[in-house]
């Protein structure tokens, strides 16, 4: 699926691969509802990306530290 410009333009700014110009679009796409709605719903789904990768890496973090404590009592 190709990405729309405000996509292009989020996944440019948190790569902080952005240039200036593209920066003050996605500004001024701010006062464009449809570009606002785009912008939003690409936010939102980074946001989701994040939040579950740092899920996984807490669950497994927790997977770790357990069997660290069981490996220690068998000694």
């Amino acid at each position: 699926m190709k990405k729309t410009k405000p996509e292009a333009l989020f996944q440019r700014l948190v790569n902080n691969t952005i240039s200036r110009e593209e920066f003050e679009e996605l500004l001024q796409g701010m006062e464009d509802q449809e570009m606002k709605t785009l912008l939003e719903a690409s936010m939102k789904k980074y946001f989701d990306e994040i939040l579950t990768q740092y899920e996984k890496e807490k669950k497994n973090k927790k997977v770790v530290n357990v069997s660290a404590t069981t490996d220690k009592g068998n000694g």
